[in-house]
């Protein structure tokens, strides 16, 4: 089968080494030039994932329409904030019944909208099509093959097969879930909590026990906000919740809890969005639309703690004693 990943950023480049290793032909996009020669000619991304071999049925194209033309499977891998823009380009050249899986985990800036309901809006075929992928898929860790677990959802349960199929092998589990608001949102709203791990990081109080209960705190607020955004509570109990809340927060290779952990540590902010790739985290993003979209409505301390801690550097080196008054 030919899947083509969109964003040969780290996780679009993992996604293409799961998908080649599963015995499929991809064909990988990305706008910078210089990412696509190197998987070209060298069969590996040393920009985004060093230190991975990509098998030789994985290559690359800086042209759209010649990566999703007769792609049966579509891994749209690019952050939330140029999504809409990327399914406009892409959609009048995929085929009609081609599955697009969702791997970015983020709300549209403004709209507040997520990126099921975006592709819903600009794609040219069928919304049922689209599948949302989340859970804990740190890419380093897949790249690598060690075990991993993931969830899954749509409304079309042949997209959902297909998806499922498409993913599965020994050291990658798929897991299907019947909420995709759940699922969306869940992997979404981790990243803001998985800023607060790292400012815990940073300010050198990541203790154990404080960090567990950081985890009960931040998923209660995480459960208040999806419910109030047409999720199931049990959905965020599950992989696409709690599981991608502890990976996030734990991980040295989240760039959320990695951008905390610069600014608790001093950083001033352009040069840590410098230092871990450019791009703003997808929580600062996010930490924006759900205070806009829920804020009046739910209570959010602990997400409004981690934004003032964000943008106004005086107020970090107060972050433990306002998260333990929040938790009191």
């Amino acid at each position: 089968m030919k899947a083509a990943v969109i964003g040969s950023g780290n996780m679009g480049t993992a996604l293409a080494h799961l998908l080649a290793d599963n015995g499929h032909t991809v064909v990988c996009w990305d706008h910078i030039p210089e990412v696509v020669e190197d998987i070209r000619k060298n069969h590996q991304n040393t920009q985004f994932l060093p230190g991975i071999i990509l098998p030789s049925t994985v290559t690359a194209d800086l042209l759209l329409n010649h990566v999703v033309r007769e792609a049966q499977i579509i891994f749209v891998a690019v952050p939330s904030l140029y999504f809409r823009h990327i399914v406009k380009e892409f959609s009048p050249f995929a085929m009609p019944q081609a599955v697009v899986v969702g791997a970015a985990k983020g709300l549209e800036s403004g709209s507040g909208k997520r990126m099921s309901q975006v592709y819903a809006e600009v794609a040219l075929h069928d919304a049922d099509h689209f599948v949302a992928l989340s859970g804990p898929s740190i890419a380093n860790d897949f790249a690598r093959k060690k075990p991993s677990a993931v969830v899954i959802a749509c409304s079309n349960h042949t997209a959902l097969q297909k998806t499922f199929t498409v993913l599965s092998n020994p050291y990658f589990r798929v897991e299907t879930s019947p909420d995709m608001a759940g699922v969306e949102l869940g992997g979404v709203v981790k990243n803001i909590y998985a800023l607060g791990f790292g400012l815990l990081d940073g300010l050198d109080h990541g203790s154990s026990n404080l960090k567990a209960a950081f985890v009960t705190m931040a998923l209660k607020e995480m459960k208040d906000i999806t419910r109030q955004m047409g999720a199931q509570e049990k959905t965020l109990e599950g992989l696409a919740g709690l599981g991608d809340l502890v990976t996030t927060g734990f991980s040295a290779d989240s760039h959320n809890r990695k951008f905390g952990e610069l600014l608790a540590q001093g950083m001033e902010y352009n040069k840590a969005v410098a230092q871990i790739g450019g791009v703003v985290p997808e929580g600062v993003r996010t930490l924006d639309v759900i205070l806009e979209k829920v804020g009046a409505t739910v209570e959010t301390p602990l997400a409004r703690l981690i934004h003032t801690c964000i943008h106004q550097p005086a107020a970090r080196a107060k972050f433990v004693d306002e998260v333990w008054k929040i938790g009191s």
